[in-house]
């Protein structure tokens, strides 16, 4: 199996929590897969450990990946790394595949020269996005190489009152025009469902100096539509 090229000139793709149309998602090996390919940048999201540490998963249970009707962050990491999960490949549990820390994701893509694209889940403090910066700057990435994404509109004014430098993305399943007026407030980019945008949208963000990335594209038909759009960036599981 292997990835699916689209417009060879377009310069945006981003891997959906890592190549997950490949590798069981949100995991060491799908990041590396992602980060040997020519992605511009790689997607995860994370969540809080018990005791603090900040982890990749996208959901709050085991029991999609994991087959265990397990809360993730009820558990301290030493204790979440034995989880098994799906091998995506054989849909069977692999000893081989567990849940990542942050750092281990933030080190392959500082290695590969990846851009990093963390997305915000529930149940973070301010403390916890204190951590999660303090992280990716620790690890050597810029301003430049890294953005935060999120659903949460009260974590993205808190980072961009504290971090005001930061390239911040609003997540949305539609947009109106508070949406818009919202991004065009606090500068936040728009992160939103492929089907919400169009051009008109997409000039108007443009214009102002916001880019547009849009979620999830696995058909090239209507990634390379979105491409004659205007959009800056594509995520996808497969697409490349």
């Amino acid at each position: 199996m292997n990835t699916i090229k689209i417009d060879k000139y377009f310069k945006g793709m981003v891997a959906h929590r890592g190549l997950s149309g490949i590798e069981t998602e949100n995991t060491i090996h799908a990041f590396i897969a992602a980060a040997n390919r020519s992605y511009f940048g790689i997607e995860c999201d994370v969540y809080p450990s018990k005791d603090g540490k900040i982890i990749i998963t996208h959901d709050d249970t085991l029991l999609r990946l994991g087959m265990l009707n397990l809360y993730i962050p009820s558990f301290r990491y030493e204790e979440i790394r034995k989880f098994s999960l799906l091998d995506r490949k054989t849909g069977n549990l692999s000893d081989h595949l567990c849940i990542p820390l942050l750092s281990d994701y933030l080190q392959i893509c500082k290695t590969y020269r990846k851009h990093a694209i963390i997305e915000l889940k529930d149940c973070l403090t301010n403390e916890h996005i204190d951590q999660i910066v303090s992280e990716v700057l620790a690890a050597g990435l810029d301003n430049t190489e890294f953005s935060l994404i999120s659903f949460n509109d009260k974590y993205l004014v808190y980072l961009r009152k504290n971090y005001p430098e930061i390239d911040l993305y609003f997540l949305v399943g539609s947009v109106t025009d508070k949406v818009l007026d919202f991004c065009e407030k606090h500068k936040f980019h728009l992160d939103a469902y492929h089907e919400a945008v169009d051009e008109a949208m997409i000039k108007r963000l443009h214009l102002i100096g916001l880019k547009v990335n849009v979620w999830t594209v696995d058909d090239k038909d209507t990634a390379e539509k979105l491409i004659k759009m205007g959009v800056d960036f594509i995520t996808s599981n497969i697409l490349e």
